[in-house]
């Protein structure tokens, strides 16, 4: 039994179009597979003593969907329960189309892009069926040498350098890609201006507490008043502000504190085990009112092996050497062995367009409507036409940045 391996490679940076998926595509399934895997993650790194994290949801799902469709057996249904697939191939096909025009967007403020890469050993036959579906997700192929593991780690790492403009340079190593196949790759790079900007002048050092309400460290604190949307969804327990990205605001972060004395693993079953109605509720009261926003600047950095929280959802034969069912990508039998996922998120208070008009003097901070993202916090990036989740985390261990 060969092995296979898939590479997810995320970058994003908030210093802080193209058309969107038509009106009719239904991407709930996709955000519930989303919210229930950012649970699965933190719920794994937990039990490392980790409690920050970050993963992008949506190139996961377009890379072990498209490994669906090779798939049969148990393998298969697997894939389509965990995944959230529609039983109907068309279906997946049009929701892979419709994410492939989205996660292109370029302009002054906002830049979003993904690619993804299949690098096949020269000597493994891919079915020709799986080689057209992969290129009709828009993902390259290429033929490589893989027991010439030097040279294909390089390969790979230049891949990513260039699409994540150069923010992540070191993905993979030698040792990492050794008696492999087959490598998948996918790099999503998302960089963006508020709306509205902060003062770097007005960011100051302040207390970051757990939910208990115990202080747990520092943080430095953006501060900026601006009408932003900001409501108390009462299905999921938290507070929750929306700031939006760039000129036109197609994209936006969700920040989500939970309510007092609800801990952070509750507010994201909440998340998993409701629907996205309440983005919907949260717009609908508006953003007429200027609010006082307290936000930590941060970064996360995670390189994570995402097989156990894939498994968490139920996804368990094609990890396995004795039990993976890959007919439809090739005779020769395949499994997959690692799921790497590196994800770089930072978000600062600068931006591409003025700040002038947004700030607002310190002493003006007790007035109206007030938010503090002082406690561990849920975040998610979202495109707001379709309310699909591009990258989503959970900040719980703080550092002054």
């Amino acid at each position: 039994m060969w092995k296979a391996i898939t590479y997810l490679i995320f970058a994003t940076a908030a210093h802080a179009a193209p058309p969107p998926p038509p009106a009719t595509t239904d991407l709930a399934n996709v955000n519930q597979f989303a919210l229930q895997l950012l649970e699965n993650t933190y719920a794994f790194q937990e039990n490392f003593g980790t409690k920050n994290v970050a993963v992008s949801p949506l190139s996961l799902w377009s890379i072990f969907s498209l490994l669906a469709e090779g798939s049969s057996g148990d393998t298969f249904f697997e894939l389509m329960g965990g995944l959230k697939l529609p039983r109907d191939l068309r279906r997946t096909q049009s929701l892979h189309m419709a994410l492939n025009s989205l996660l292109q967007s370029g302009s002054q403020d906002v830049i979003l892009k993904g690619q993804s890469a299949m690098f096949t050993d020269c000597s493994l036959e891919v079915h020709p069926e799986f080689c057209q579906a992969a290129t009709a997700y828009n993902t390259d192929i290429y033929s490589v040498d893989a027991s010439n593991t030097t040279k294909l780690a390089h390969d790979i790492n230049y891949y990513v350098c260039i699409a994540t403009d150069g923010l992540i340079t070191n993905a993979v190593t030698p040792q990492a890609l050794e008696n492999l196949r087959m490598v998948l790759v996918d790099a999503l790079y998302f960089k963006a201006s508020w709306t509205y900007q902060f003062d770097p002048s007005q960011t100051k050092e302040g207390s970051f507490y757990d939910s208990l309400g115990k202080q747990i460290g520092t943080v430095n604190l953006m501060y900026q008043k601006a009408p932003h949307s900001l409501a108390y969804p009462p299905q999921i327990e938290a507070q929750v502000l929306e700031m939006t990205y760039g000129k036109t605001s197609q994209y936006s972060m969700l920040i989500l504190v939970p309510l007092n004395g609800i801990p952070v693993k509750k507010l994201l079953n909440n998340l998993a085990t409701n629907s996205l109605d309440w983005i919907d509720e949260l717009r609908e009261a508006g953003s007429s009112t200027d609010v006082d926003c307290l936000i930590p600047r941060f970064k996360i950095s995670n390189k994570l092996d995402m097989i156990t929280p894939l498994q968490y959802s139920g996804i368990h034969s094609i990890f396995d050497a004795s039990k993976a069912q890959l007919p439809g990508v090739s005779d020769t039998p395949l499994y997959v062995s690692k799921t790497l996922q590196t994800v770089e998120v930072e978000v600062t208070e600068e931006g591409t367009t003025a700040a002038s008009s947004t700030v607002v003097g310190l002493e003006n901070r007790i007035l109206g409507q007030r938010f503090e993202a002082n406690r561990e916090f849920v975040f998610l990036i979202i495109e707001r036409s379709v309310n699909v989740i591009l990258f989503a985390g959970v900040y719980g261990q703080p550092s002054v940045v």
